[in-house]
C-alpha cells in the first residue's frame, strides 16, 4: 500500500518539540528554506515543517510542503493566546471558524474543507482531563493586544484564540481544496497581557534568537516575571499539545 502523507505546519521549534516526543525514528532534513521533521507510522508519513512566525512564512511553508509531498491532509498546530474569558493555559481549541484581523476589521475565511477531530477522540481526551472544544482562531499580522482583539470580535465567537499563521494556511487549503485541521493550545490567557512583542525576540529568519531575548530583557527588565509565567504556561500548553497529537496520529495511522 502506498504511503500517504499528512503535513503539519508549525511556526517555532518550541512548538515542534512536544509534537515529536515519542514519535518513532524522526528524520530531520531541509525542504527548501524550511526544516522538516518526518516519521512513519503504519501507512502514513507525518511531515512536520517549521515555518517560522507570520502569515508569509506559513503560506510559503504550506506551498513548499504541498509541492514536495502532496499531503492528503494539512494540520496547523501550535500555541495561541486566549482572547475569550475562561480560556486558560493548556486549553485546546479546535478551529472551526477562522477570522483574519486587519486594522479594525475582522475578515472571515470561509470555504475550507475541515477535517474534524473524531468525536470519540475528543471524548477520550476530555475524560483524561483536557479542556478541549471547538472554537475560533483569529490570525493577526503581528503581535497585538489580546484585550483589543477581544473587543473587536464579532458576536457568537466562542473559545477564541489568536495566532499569526492559521489564516494564511486556511486560505491556501481553501484554494487547493486540501482538507485542513487546525489545533491550538493556549499559552497565555486573556488577562495575561505581555509587555513585549515576539518580534523583539526574532532574527531575520523569524526564529527565536537568544541574544535578542537577552537584549530585550536588558532593555525591559520588568518583563522577567512575565517570561517566567509564560515559560510555565508554555510547558503546560506543549504537554497537552503532545497528548493531542500523539493520540491523533495513532487514530489517523
Amino acid at each position: 500500500m502506498a504511503q500517504r502523507t499528512i503535513g503539519i505546519i508549525v511556526a517555532m521549534p518550541e512548538e515542534i518539540k512536544p509534537l515529536l516526543k515519542g514519535a518513532p525514528q524522526v528524520v530531520r532534513e531541509q525542504l527548501g528554506i524550511f526544516p522538516l521533521y518526518s516519521f512513519s507510522q503504519h501507512n502514513h508519513r507525518f511531515a512536520v515543517i517549521e515555518s517560522g512566525i507570520g502569515a508569509d512564512r506559513a503560506l510559503t511553508a504550506a506551498q513548499t510542503l504541498t509541492e514536495a509531498l502532496n499531503p492528503e491532509l494539512l494540520i496547523s498546530m501550535g500555541f495561541g493566546g486566549g482572547v475569550s474569558p475562561g480560556l486558560q493555559a493548556g486549553d485546546i481549541v479546535i478551529g472551526v471558524r477562522f477570522l483574519v484581523h486587519k486594522g479594525k476589521r475582522m475578515i472571515e475565511e470561509n470555504g475550507v474543507r475541515l477535517a474534524p477531530l473524531p468525536e470519540a477522540l475528543v471524548a477520550e481526551l476530555k475524560q483524561r482531563g483536557l479542556s478541549i472544544g471547538e472554537g475560533t482562531i483569529i490570525s493577526t499580522a503581528g503581535v497585538q493586544s489580546k484585550t483589543v482583539i477581544a473587543g473587536q470580535l464579532p458576536g457568537h465567537v466562542t473559545r477564541g484564540v489568536v495566532d499569526m499563521e492559521t489564516g494564511a494556511i486556511v486560505r491556501f487549503a481553501t484554494v487547493t481544496r486540501t482538507p485542513l485541521m487546525a489545533i491550538r493550545s493556549v499559552s497565555d490567557a486573556l488577562d495575561e497581557e505581555l509587555g513585549f512583542s515576539m518580534d523583539e525576540f526574532m532574527n531575520s529568519s523569524m526564529q527565536v534568537s537568544i541574544p535578542r531575548v537577552l537584549m530585550t530583557v536588558v532593555r525591559k527588565p520588568w518583563i522577567i516575571p512575565q517570561l517566567c509565567r509564560l515559560a510555565l504556561n508554555t510547558r503546560k500548553a506543549g504537554r497537552n499539545l503532545c497528548i493531542v497529537f500523539t493520540r491523533l496520529r495513532e487514530t489517523l495511522a
